[in-house]
Parts: C-alpha cells; sequence; structure tokens
C-alpha cells in the first residue's frame, strides 16, 4: 500500500470510527507488548476483532497491518546493500558493505527523510 492511499484511508476517519481505531491501536499495542517476545501480529488482532466494523474502518486497520506486513521480519536475512561511509575525506568513495558486519556485532539502521 502507498503512502498516498494510506493517508487518504485514514483522513476519511471521522468520529466514532477515528475514536475506535485509536482505541485499537492501543489496544494492539499493549496486546503486542504482552505476547511472547513482543510479535504478536496486526492481521492476528484484526481479525479478533474484525466482526462489525465499519468499511472505512476496516480499511483504516487494513492500512495498518498492511504496514505491519511490510518489510523484512524478525529472522529473515536483510537485503544486502552497500553506502558510503560517513566522514570520508572528500574525493574519497569509501564504501560499507552491510554484510561485511554479519556475525561481528549488531548494526542498527537509521533511514531519514528531511522533506
Amino acid at each position: 500500500m502507498l503512502k498516498a492511499d494510506r493517508d487518504r484511508i485514514m483522513g476519511n476517519l471521522k468520529g466514532d470510527d477515528r475514536k475506535q481505531f485509536r482505541e485499537f491501536i492501543d489496544d494492539y499495542r499493549t496486546e503486542r507488548k504482552a505476547a511472547s517476545g513482543g510479535q504478536m501480529p496486526a492481521r492476528e488482532m484484526l481479525d479478533a476483532v474484525g466482526a462489525g466494523l465499519t468499511d472505512i474502518l476496516r480499511q483504516a486497520m487494513e492500512a495498518v497491518v498492511a504496514r505491519d506486513e511490510m518489510g523484512p521480519h524478525v529472522g529473515e536475512v536483510p537485503p544486502d546493500f552497500n553506502l558510503k561511509r560517513m566522514g570520508s575525506p572528500m574525493g574519497f568513495d569509501e564504501r560499507v558493505r552491510l554484510s561485511s558486519f554479519k556475525g561481528q556485532r549488531p548494526v542498527a539502521l537509521i533511514f531519514g527523510s528531511y522533506t
């Protein structure tokens, strides 16, 4: 699901739907923390509360589930890539490959957008 699609769906939530959605997210976070290892899939929560939802509320919750299911999951091997090393002197294109850290130490990747 594209961000624009998710934003459109979320923008359509009004009144009780918005309140119920917020409650769903709060309950999901609480359940996830309580679950073994903090790994309760959003789809499991949605299936548990799915009956009786309005169409727009179900769409919003499906958007959360789609986001939760995107990307690599715990235990999966991440895609390998290389990036220019920060702080390299001008004119030097020193690169670092993610796989070069395998088995050595934990790696934290932080991606940001300043738009």
